[in-house]
């Protein structure tokens, strides 16, 4: 039962990893690839304590252990410089807000926005990217956002430019993303 329960965590790190739910529920609580890598190798050691052949126990311990230190050290490193800062929300039309979250620009003082469309169902609310702003350049920092229509959006930036965003009527997923100054989003 552990080995499937290992196998089950492997494949769900996996499948975090390479695909990028719009699902709330699953960004927020489930996108952690590196964690559930780590209990993956737990997992598959604890399922090897019942082996009969000792150096096999032995063989797949030391290497669950190796596994599960990597995909922990990594994963620190990760959220060192992947972690953002919740600022707020722009609330728009139902069900849709705006959700506005702030992170460093890797090892630099400069800033990033990201900013991400919310629509509210309950279990199945959805979010979207929509766009990234770098203060690396002090024009081309976030200034606002605001809601233009109940499916168009205007994000502005410190020097005036304006960068306007349409939603799909019947979706609710952005047509169009918006990015200036150097960010881009990793995982």
């Amino acid at each position: 039962m552990l080995l499937v329960a290992s196998l089950c965590a492997g494949g769900l790190a996996a499948l975090v990893y390479v695909h990028d739910s719009d699902l709330v529920l699953l960004r927020e609580h489930l996108d952690h690839p590196f964690a559930l890598g780590a209990l993956a190798c737990l997992l598959m050691a604890w399922a090897a304590v019942g082996l009969r052949w000792r150096w096999l126990r032995v063989l797949i311990g030391v290497l669950a252990g190796l596994g599960a230190s990597g995909a922990l050290f990594v994963g620190l490193v990760a959220l060192a410089f992947t972690a953002t800062e919740e600022v707020g929300f722009v609330d728009g039309p139902a069900p849709y807000r705006i959700r506005l979250q702030q992170s460093q620009a890797g090892l630099g003082p400069d800033k990033v926005m990201w900013l991400s469309l919310r629509r509210d169902g309950g279990l199945l609310s959805r979010e979207w990217d929509l766009g990234c702003f770098s203060d690396d350049d002090p024009d081309d920092a976030f200034a606002s956002v605001k809601w233009t229509g109940p499916t168009s959006v205007e994000i502005r930036v410190a020097d005036g430019r304006t960068f306007p965003i349409t939603l799909d009527p019947t979706s609710g997923r952005p047509e169009t993303t918006a990015s200036w100054g150097s960010a881009s989003r990793t995982r």
